[in-house]
């Protein structure tokens, strides 16, 4: 339960509540994303979050079948986005 793998696919494993964790993400490139990411109208624009940066999870936050995420930002700040907007980190 300490991996990202594990709470990407909470529909086997669905929970409510959190837990305290340790594991590295990566936030998605994704095309679909980037408005998130810059100052587009009708969008709540993400603010020190850099997409392709890798943050270490230490709380997910579980609704069922979906999470949320809780990280330090690059402004040394608490943030937490949805499980979709991060990747796995590849390993060297």
């Amino acid at each position: 339960m300490n991996s990202f793998r594990y709470y990407s696919d909470l529909d086997r494993h669905p929970f409510t509540g959190e837990r305290k964790v340790n594991f590295k993400v990566k936030v998605t490139e994704k095309e679909s994303l980037k408005k998130f990411f810059s100052e587009t109208v009708g969008t709540k624009w993400i603010q020190n979050v850099t997409p392709g940066k890798i943050y270490e999870i230490y709380k997910v936050e579980g609704y069922g079948d979906c999470a949320d995420f809780y990280f330090k930002d690059d402004s040394g700040k608490e943030q937490y986005l949805a499980d979709f907007f991060f990747e796995e980190v590849e390993d060297d």
